[in-house]
């Protein structure tokens, strides 16, 4: 038997023993999926609460659902926020919809020394960007939608930063010499990891070491040079693969 569509909602849509759809995702039940009264759903709240429920009233704009099961859902530790150097033209879509479905907890857009695109539409491509990692959370049935901040220049992420215990602060850098699973093995008990990537370029030396000066282990991905999608994505592997 297939699994029920699943859903995103806030906490907020839950009411006693109902849930409200409302939102795009309405269009999407009623003239994609063609679902109708009775009709089971999976719904999601973003935080680990998963309800199973059941399709009652279907209106123009909002979509009233009966619960008819819950379970809770654990967030996987350690919680991975990805700082990324702004790519040219659609790349950081991609990188993204590849960092939700690999289990970033949140993706910083980063504005480097090397980086080449002018942003000028900034608020629009970080709706754009949310969407996509909300699409891709949901795809990939996580339980938390992973959070895509506002753009930062990459002196004032590093300066601003303000690591908890037991965080393990990666940059992967072309001229690193410490294998990151080395670094990833050493640390075991970590519920935290902030890893940085650099645009098409890379980063520059005096910004790897304005990182180390902060905490940041300078790691090597192996021989090759990466481009800076494909490098985003091989650490989130490398990570899940070690701690997941």
């Amino acid at each position: 038997m297939p699994r029920p569509p699943r859903f995103f909602i806030s906490p907020d849509q839950v009411s006693g023993p109902e849930i409200t759809i409302i939102g795009e995702d309405v269009r999407h039940i009623i003239t994609v999926l063609r679902m109708k009264t009775g009709d089971e759903l999976l719904l999601c709240d973003g935080e680990g609460a998963e309800y199973a429920a059941k399709i009652a009233r279907v209106g123009r704009s909002e979509i009233t659902t009966e619960i008819i099961g819950q379970r809770k859902r654990e967030v996987s530790f350690p919680r991975i926020t990805l700082g990324q150097g702004l790519p040219k033209s659609d790349k950081m879509d991609l990188i993204v919809q590849k960092a939700s479905e690999l289990g970033a907890a949140s993706i910083v857009p980063l504005v480097t020394e090397r980086t080449i695109v002018k942003v000028k539409d900034g608020e629009k491509r970080i709706l754009r960007w949310r969407k996509i990692a909300r699409e891709a959370a949901m795809q990939s049935h996580r339980p938390d939608i992973p959070a895509v901040e506002g753009i930062k220049a990459f002196s004032e992420f590093i300066r601003t930063l303000c690591p908890v215990p037991r965080t393990l602060l990666l940059l992967p850098w072309e001229e690193g010499t410490e294998p990151i699973k080395n670094v990833l093995r050493s640390a075991p008990g970590v519920t935290n990891i902030i890893v940085l990537i650099g645009p098409e370029g890379g980063f520059s030396s005096a910004e790897a070491e304005l990182a180390r000066g902060s905490g940041f282990h300078l790691v090597s991905l192996g021989p090759n040079i990466l481009r800076t999608e494909t490098a985003a994505i091989a650490v989130l592997g490398m990570i899940g693969y070690e701690y997941y």
